[in-house]
């Protein structure tokens, strides 16, 4: 499944796909710009099927209701929030506009990675585990986002490498046409896992 959303700053495309054999996908995400900035997130719940799914779910709901806090509140509400589910592993960042700052907020393995138009890509590591509302220490990362860059926000039944820098580049162009066809040819997907990509490029 794909989704677009032709936001004022930045287009967003969304594919989604569940485990094979499976009826619904462990992953949710969201998507959302202000006047002042763009916040997008991926839930990835832990294991695959219903479980997953709400897991992954009550963390985007609370994310939803929540967006406006700084990240590393926002990150505790979800974490507290998934006291009674198996857990999920979560990523969250924001772009700033009028800064062109991103705050960066990651537990587990959904990877973000920012494409400028020139230069190396820029990786930010999110803190190892998964989110379960047990204590956990937060890190908010900062860092300035380079002009006219692209970003992909991923779970991990997708692989890709930071020196994917074409593909990255013309994949934006291409999954609004061939969609799911061009992602099995050009990247690696793992029909053992669930799956969610998103893909931002600037206006």
């Amino acid at each position: 499944m794909i989704e677009h959303y032709p936001f004022q700053k930045f287009k967003i495309s969304a594919f989604q796909r569940a485990k094979k054999d499976k009826t619904c996908c462990g992953d949710s995400y969201f998507v959302k710009e202000t006047d002042n900035y763009l916040i997008c997130a991926v839930a990835d719940g832990l294991g695959s099927g219903i479980g997953a799914k709400e897991a992954s779910q009550t963390a985007i709901e609370t994310i939803e209701t929540n967006y406006n806090l700084p990240l590393d509140l926002l990150m505790d509400k979800v974490n507290r929030s998934l006291v009674r589910h198996r857990g999920a592993v979560v990523t969250i960042f924001k772009i700033d506009y009028e800064a062109k700052l991103v705050s960066f907020c990651g537990v587990g393995n959904v990877k973000l990675l920012i494409y400028p138009r020139f230069g190396k890509p820029i990786s930010p590591l999110p803190k190892r585990g998964f989110l379960s509302g047990q204590p956990l220490r937060l890190q908010v990362q900062e860092f300035n986002y380079p002009d006219h860059a692209m970003f992909v926000l991923y779970s991990d039944g997708i692989t890709l490498h930071a020196n994917q820098v074409q593909t990255i580049q013309n994949m934006y162009h291409v999954v609004a046409e061939e969609g799911e066809s061009y992602l099995d040819r050009y990247v690696q997907l793992n029909s053992n896992d669930d799956l969610t990509l998103l893909i931002g490029k600037p206006l």
